[in-house]
């Protein structure tokens, strides 16, 4: 790391490094480059991977060996924070809020829109050719984000009460919270793009739409800070 790089810019981004303005200063970024760059294919660059985690499970059953815990099953005592049966709990709970059932509803409506309509859509005499640029751009913020969102909803609400227990600010919930947000936003406006495109005013388009603005109202009730939440990088005058 050097001067230059925003640290922990890469917690709260969308993982979209093609349309990023700050690849320059991101450590992940960087580094990712630099095993393309030394390595000549996947097939080295997985080697790679594995061979590191090869080698740090040696480390690690030496750390256990060396350490002074002499109870084998001190990780799952009752007391402990983070059991296998409160992760569960937590998932559970998460999974059953609406915004994360919606959000996880949102990628089958999607999936299913575009295996009907993205070939004849861009196929469409209709759109102007200086528009077709505009409405492939749309259809990849689309693409990209419709899987993002829900992942990022999950986060925010499996750490919120924990977050809210460390009683500590920033929150990495709204944090989480915010990203999704953005992707929320980018992928109304995209869809907004598309419906005004089309001809016959399309009634799902609209319904996508309104599904997203609902997902968007309820991720603002369940996390009501995470729009001042600053992003290393993003949301900073750099």
């Amino acid at each position: 790391m050097n001067n230059n790089d925003i640290p922990g810019i890469y917690n709260y981004c969308d993982r979209w490094c093609e349309r990023c303005i700050f690849t320059s200063r991101c450590l992940t970024f960087k580094f990712g480059e630099m095993m393309d760059k030394h390595l000549d294919d996947k097939t080295e660059l997985n080697q790679v991977f594995w061979k590191f985690f090869d080698k740090n499970l040696g480390s690690t059953l030496e750390l256990f060996e060396e350490s002074e815990l002499e109870d084998e099953n001190y990780l799952f005592e009752e007391d402990e924070d983070y059991t296998g049966d409160d992760f569960e709990l937590k998932l559970l709970i998460a999974e059953s809020q609406d915004a994360a059932q919606l959000a996880k509803e949102y990628i089958n409506i999607v999936s299913d829109w575009f295996e009907q309509n993205e070939k004849k859509l861009l196929a469409t005499s209709s759109i102007e050719e200086k528009n077709i640029t505009k409405l492939s751009d749309s259809i990849d913020v689309i693409h990209w984000y419709h899987i993002f969102i829900y992942p990022k909803i999950m986060r925010a609400l499996q750490g919120k009460e924990e977050d809210l227990l460390e009683d500590e600010f920033p929150l990495d919930s709204d944090g989480s919270a915010k990203i999704a947000l953005i992707a929320i936003e980018r992928s109304i406006s995209a869809w907004g793009y598309i419906f005004m495109q089309t001809d016959d005013k399309n009634e799902n388009i609209f319904s996508i739409i309104k599904l997203l603005v609902t997902l968007q109202h309820l991720v603002e009730d369940e996390f009501p800070n995470a729009r001042t939440f600053i992003r290393p990088g993003f949301d900073e005058d750099n």
